[in-house]
């Protein structure tokens, strides 16, 4: 099968992250325990609203600051809600491998916070000539369009020749039904393998 363009995720592809980190920061400077912060989170809708470029940072982060019951400022909700990342640096090398041969392109769902924090500390970020986030796009994965906003960002890149990686099945069945190639990176997939089934250029 020939291959014209290569898409990653972000989150668990390029970047691991740990959100205990963060809810061990805001728990440091706040009356609710880790446990309590990490189940307000998950139902709080202005969490999805941010994702999806509903909501700006500044409101997000002053909603969360009195949600959270934080006695810290802002910037520092921010600070720890953004460190939550380190790099994997062999798929990371594997991208700057493949970057001479194929356009190729980061698909994630994010949020400013977290984008903003990521492109000033990792230099990888160059390597991809279209960078699709949702909440500059305002869809998420498995969402159709913002599948066509990356193929179109790439410059009109046939979906049959589009290979895309991603470890959560929903959004590499979103990419499957627009007919892409996929590698779905379930724990102990070994990308380079994957990859090389694909018989890129640039792996040898």
């Amino acid at each position: 099968m020939k291959i014209s363009a290569v898409c990653f995720d972000l989150g668990k592809v390029l970047l691991h992250f740990d959100w205990q980190l963060m809810l061990d920061c805001v728990a440091a400077k706040s009356p609710l325990t880790p446990e309590q912060i990490s189940r307000l989170l998950k139902e709080d809708r202005q969490v999805l609203a941010y994702e999806v470029g509903g909501i700006s940072s500044a409101k997000f982060f002053s909603h969360l600051k009195k949600r959270l019951r934080y006695k810290g400022t802002a910037k520092e909700l921010r600070a720890a809600f953004s460190e939550i990342f380190t790099p994997l640096p062999d798929h990371i090398a594997l991208a700057a491998l493949l970057a001479p041969h194929y356009p190729l392109a980061i698909i994630s769902n994010t949020n400013e916070a977290h984008i903003v924090h990521a492109e000033a500390t990792y230099s990888f970020f160059s390597l991809f000539k279209a960078r699709i986030y949702s909440h500059q796009v305002k869809m998420m994965k498995p969402d159709r369009a913002i599948y066509q906003a990356a193929l179109k960002a790439l410059g009109g890149i046939d979906p049959l020749e589009t290979l895309f990686i991603d470890d959560l099945e929903p959004n590499i069945l979103g990419a499957v039904k627009l007919g892409w190639q996929t590698i779905h990176l379930r724990p102990g997939v070994d990308l380079r393998e994957a990859l090389a089934s694909y018989d890129l250029k640039g792996l040898d």
